[in-house]
């Protein structure tokens, strides 16, 4: 259950599509909260082939693991890392605009996303970093070789380890080193 009322969980929902991303970033195109929550969506979907996990509540994480934003707006990464005590603020933020907004489970669950504690979570970051592998090597290809190449490094060097937390998870036909394989050569397309 969410505890908004239709019209503003509609209202703070369609918001999302006003956020950038990267905003400190140079960028040759706009990549909105929205569209980010979209394909870490649809990456969960691909994870699941993969990986055992409660897809649901994978899917509910990551559809709406950015919503608090609506309140706070988007914090780079970058910013996230250099300032521990803020980003400790911000994701104290988060979970009060979430069980505020959406409501305590799920707020409780998005936890789970924050600190890495459920294969859910795990799975979450997992289709986030791809997230952020996909859009800067899209930028890469319009043109965009300066600060978007170090995005693309860093995702692919978070991804080896992201994948390591799940891999007692893994579907017995599955090596994480075959998913690894296919994500770099992903990038490099």
């Amino acid at each position: 259950m969410i505890n908004s009322s239709l019209s503003a969980y509609l209202y703070n929902i369609d918001n999302l599509r006003n956020i950038d991303r990267y905003q400190i970033a140079h960028k040759i195109t706009r990549e909105t909260v929205a569209e980010h929550s979209f394909f870490v969506a649809s990456y969960i979907l691909k994870l699941h082939d993969y990986y055992n996990f409660n897809l649901e509540k994978a899917l509910n994480m990551g559809l709406l693991h950015d919503f608090s934003e609506v309140f706070i707006s988007d914090v780079p990464h970058p910013i996230k890392m250099a300032f521990p005590d803020i980003n400790k603020q911000l994701e104290k933020a988060e979970y009060e605009m979430n069980e505020k907004y959406i409501s305590k489970e799920f707020a409780d669950n998005l936890e789970e996303f924050n600190n890495l504690t459920s294969v859910e979570g795990k799975i979450v970051n997992i289709a986030d970093i791809l997230s952020v592998i996909s859009y800067s090597k899209y930028e890469i290809s319009l043109g965009n070789s300066q600060y978007m190449k170090d995005v693309l490094n860093r995702g692919l060097m978070r991804i080896k380890d992201a994948l390591d937390l799940v891999e007692d998870n893994l579907k017995p036909e599955y090596k994480t080193f075959d998913i690894l394989s296919q994500i770099i050569d992903f990038s490099k397309r």
